[in-house]
């Protein structure tokens, strides 16, 4: 992949060039930047919702939590084509009309991709005792200060993959978004099988190597500021 967009044409005419770099500046890069801002506002939301909804399932009772938690977790269960069709459908008429628009992609990653997210938090959630919570709260700290205080310290691994892993999906996502991109809301994947069926494989893998290297800078990104925001490493007071 890292070879395939540095010569003329894999296989055939390995000599040097940069010449797919320099067409993915002008063929590729206005993708490639709508592609980085619609993961990059969806996996924060992504990882918000998944984590509350799993701190609500599992630290209270309350009526129809069962089927709150299975309707959750359905759309994971459901194929990305279904996902796709299904929000053409339902966002295709005012009041809800998000059809063609940058909107509908992000609320397709938000919600595909939030499952994981649920799952992690509720395993991190599951190895907390109670009691520490109960603590704070005895010592006068309000709820919102214990969850910021105590919990999200201790659920660090569960916060940063449900970011990693959304932000990845939603770089990476191709059959739930087939049917939702347009002209205007083009995504990488999107773009780069279409230079693959267009036999532009030099420009394909030029695209590739650069989504590859946008994602492990992410990820470092992201484990630093989440280490930072949780406050691991240094002293927490709760009063």
């Amino acid at each position: 992949m890292l070879l395939g967009g540095f010569v003329k044409l894999w296989g055939i005419n390995n000599t040097l060039t940069l010449m797919h770099y320099k067409r993915f500046m002008s063929d590729g890069f206005e993708s490639y930047l709508t592609t980085i801002k619609l993961a990059a506002l969806s996996a924060p939301l992504t990882a918000i919702l998944g984590l509350l909804i799993a701190y609500l399932v599992s630290r209270y009772q309350f009526f129809g939590k069962g089927s709150f938690e299975f309707t959750s977790m359905l759309s994971f269960a459901i194929p990305g084509t279904v996902v796709g069709i299904g929000y053409v459908m339902s966002f295709n008429t005012a009041p809800l009309l998000f059809t063609g628009t940058a909107a509908i992609l992000i609320i397709c990653f938000i919600f595909r991709n939030m499952p994981v997210g649920i799952r992690s938090a509720m395993a991190a959630l599951q190895q907390i005792d109670r009691s520490l919570e109960e603590a704070s709260i005895t010592l006068g700290a309000s709820n919102l200060r214990t969850f910021s205080k105590v919990v999200l310290p201790l659920i660090r691994p569960a916060i940063f993959s449900g970011l990693v892993f959304s932000f990845v999906r939603a770089m990476t996502a191709i059959s739930a978004v087939i049917f939702l991109v347009t002209a205007r809301t083009k995504l990488a994947t999107t773009v780069i099988l279409g230079r693959i069926e267009a036999g532009k494989l030099g420009l394909a893998t030029a695209y590739c190597t650069l989504m590859i290297l946008t994602m492990i800078a992410a990820i470092v990104i992201m484990h630093l500021i989440v280490q930072r925001m949780t406050g691991v490493g240094k002293p927490q007071t709760i009063s």
